[in-house]
């Protein structure tokens, strides 16, 4: 007897979902038909409501393994050997996309299925393959297996003849409401390949362990995830009560809402903290973080996914994108060309700014009002969003500003300005500027230090002193403590200590955060990675590579230190940070310097050490507890300027240079 289970992971329990509903409705289904082989043993299950994590998708409606024994089908279809006289069941893995909408809503345009919420059509064909792709990468980075997962779309709302009227002759990988077993497993034939056993006899099988291989995932799944260290600290931020958010929530939706304040005051927080009571069930918004760099797009995905926040693309929700990756999504939808834009090509600047110019002249010179609410409509949900926040906005341009304004309007921004950090263009970004007064809401600038320590924030200070830099910034009396130690290189050792640090404040390695120079990165035809990822693992020191490619949109779900390059270091945090090699970094900056057309200073060479040690400030403001500097030269004017300061702050600063 095959029996077949259903597992629901919803976290709310006190209502059952569709999935739920579907899933039940499938075991009834599975069971009257799985009657007519007695023989046969095993188990279905049928999980709903799955949540996975670093990944494209994180939610999975239905996931559906089979494990079976003694079932065998007669005169089968498959994908590779056509027909079969006798196929043997023996294991199977499908991801499983529900769609509950009726006829109406539901159009075929080419191989894929459209469906409509709200009179906004989605792709459920491209939302079923994501799902399961991430569900694959998702299995094969936590459990080191690579099943064969089947993708089916179970379009519940139709009818066998709907949906053979829907789709004529072809065959494809969608069901319809009411499938039985058999039609389960003829869509899993046309995906996956059957195994040889003689002339007549093949078997189909999904694993190649099927039973451990089951468990493993069972187990996975049924783990349940807490978040922990800094991750934990913020997620408890993020459901605390706060005023001073709650005063600009009253201004959402009618003025421009800006929030200023230097490194560690606090801005990302409160733009986290507003756009989930935005995207909450009293006002149902659906809200779009943009930033500048992919890590903190991934840090800020991590926290996302831990949060009970929907991920869905039909409805509230809060989720976040590069700026590129926005602007260039935003061009595809117009039809501006964007097949060569690739962020790994050197000449990836200027051609964005090109394609970017050609999106201002349609949609700010030509468009009109009711064109850019038709856009919004028409694009799905990659546009559509209620309020755009948007985090170290003083680096935007002023086109990229121009276009946000003419879709969304300045009410509908709210903009953290970080004052003096900027990268990308030369000039800050006055975002108010164009707005008239009385549509513009700006706090008082942040100024007391929410994340570093205050021994940390002696030390920021005292070197913005040392460095004739416009900075400063209030240390807070709640955070006392903090240390630096400096030396020549990075050993196990230092690890050890930084990781001992980490567990007695119940933080994890992923709160050691690890910053190194372009001098550390290795490109080759695979394209860029850390040069020194593999003797770190070796020697003990387990980290996740930030500075590969391929890790560049997705976020370590194993307990590793963060490898970064400085340049991807804005807005991130450790309680521990490792600024490696750090002469080498300033060099490094002062070579590939180039001069502010619109600054002012009598001596070009004054005007370049400011500013290259304005830009170093930000790796050390990093830090919550413990920042380590390396050099590879004590010698050098960086390393001279160091000693000074550890000299003068002997009580914090530790000295340990070989």
């Amino acid at each position: 007897m095959i029996k077949v289970q259903v597992k629901s992971f919803a976290k709310d329990t006190t209502v059952i979902s569709k999935e739920d509903e579907a899933a039940n409705q499938l075991k009834d289904n599975l069971q009257e038909e799985l009657a007519s082989y007695p023989e046969a043993k095993g188990i279905i299950y049928i999980m709903t409501s799955i949540r996975i994590f670093g990944q494209k998708r994180n939610d999975i409606d239905m996931l559906v393994m089979g494990f079976i024994d003694n079932l065998t089908l007669k005169n089968v279809n498959t994908k590779n050997y056509d027909v079969v006289k006798e196929l043997d069941i023996r294991s199977f893995i499908c991801n499983i996309e529900l769609k509950s909408h009726s006829a109406s809503s539901i159009k075929r345009e080419g191989t894929d299925y459209i469906v409509s919420y709200f009179g906004i059509p989605h792709n459920a064909s491209q939302q079923c393959n994501e799902a399961k792709f991430s569900l694959f990468n998702h299995l094969n980075n936590q459990l080191h297996i690579k099943p064969f997962i089947c993708d089916i779309l179970w379009l519940n709302g139709l009818s066998k003849t709907d949906l053979s009227y829907m789709r004529g002759s072809v065959i494809d990988n969608a069901l319809h409401r009411g499938f039985k077993f058999r039609d389960l497993v003829n869509v899993i034939l046309q995906q996956a390949n059957v195994m040889k056993i003689d002339s007549n006899h093949f078997c189909l099988d999904g694993f190649s362990d099927g039973e451990c291989e089951y468990k493993s995932i069972v187990d996975l799944f049924t783990e349940e995830r807490k978040p922990q260290g800094l991750t934990k600290q913020k997620f408890e931020l993020l459901s605390q009560k706060n005023t001073d958010v709650e005063k600009l929530l009253t201004d959402a939706g009618n003025k421009l809402t800006i929030v200023t304040g230097r490194a560690g005051t606090g801005k990302t927080v409160q733009l986290l903290q507003l756009a989930f009571l935005l995207a909450n069930e009293d006002y149902d918004n659906r809200c779009l973080i943009l930033t500048y760099n992919n890590a903190l797009v991934s840090d800020i995905k991590r926290l996302i996914d831990y949060t009970p926040m929907p991920s869905k693309v039909d409805g509230r929700t809060v989720s976040i994108k590069t700026i590129h990756s926005f602007f260039i999504t935003l061009m595809k939808e117009v039809g501006v060309d964007v097949k060569t834009l690739n962020p790994l090509k050197k000449t990836f600047d200027t051609e964005y700014n090109q394609a970017l110019r050609q999106l201002y002249e349609f949609i700010v010179e030509t468009c009109q009002r009711e064109d850019v609410e038709a856009l919004k409509d028409m694009a799905e949900n990659s546009i559509d969003w209620d309020y755009i926040l948007i985090d170290e906005a003083q680096d935007f341009s002023d086109i990229e500003k121009k276009i946000l304004f003419k879709v969304y309007g300045a009410n509908r921004l709210i903009v953290a300005d970080g004052v003096d950090q900027f990268m990308r263009v030369g000039n800050r970004q006055i975002w108010e500027r164009g707005v008239e007064k009385s549509l513009v809401r700006k706090p008082k600038t942040m100024e007391l230090e929410r994340r570093q320590k205050a021994n940390l924030v002696s030390f920021v200070n005292a070197f913005a002193r040392l460095a004739n830099l416009d900075w400063k910034v209030k240390p807070n009396d709640e955070l006392p403590g903090g240390e630096i130690k400096i030396y020549s290189n990075f050993k196990k050792k230092t690890f050890k200590e930084l990781k001992a640090n980490c567990e007695k404040n119940k933080c994890e390695n992923y709160d050691i955060l690890i910053l190194e120079p372009p001098t550390q990165v290795i490109r080759d035809n695979k394209g860029k990675q850390f040069a020194k990822a593999e003797a770190y693992n070796k020697a003990g020191i387990p980290v996740y590579d930030g500075i590969n490619d391929n890790n560049r949109t997705v976020y370590p779900t194993k307990d590793e230190c963060r490898v970064y390059q400085y340049d991807s270091c804005r807005g991130l945090e450790g309680w521990c940070v490792v600024c490696a090699d750090f002469d080498e970094l300033i060099q490094y900056k002062l070579d590939t310097y180039k001069a502010n057309e619109d600054e002012l200073c009598f001596d070009p060479e004054v005007a370049k050490k400011r500013s290259v040690l304005l830009w170093a400030l930000m790796p050390l403001t990093r830090p919550i507890d413990t920042l380590v500097i390396t050099l590879n030269n004590a010698n050098s004017e960086i390393g001279k300027m160091l000693k000074q300061l550890a000299d003068i702050y002997p009580d914090f600063i530790e000295w340990n240079i070989d």
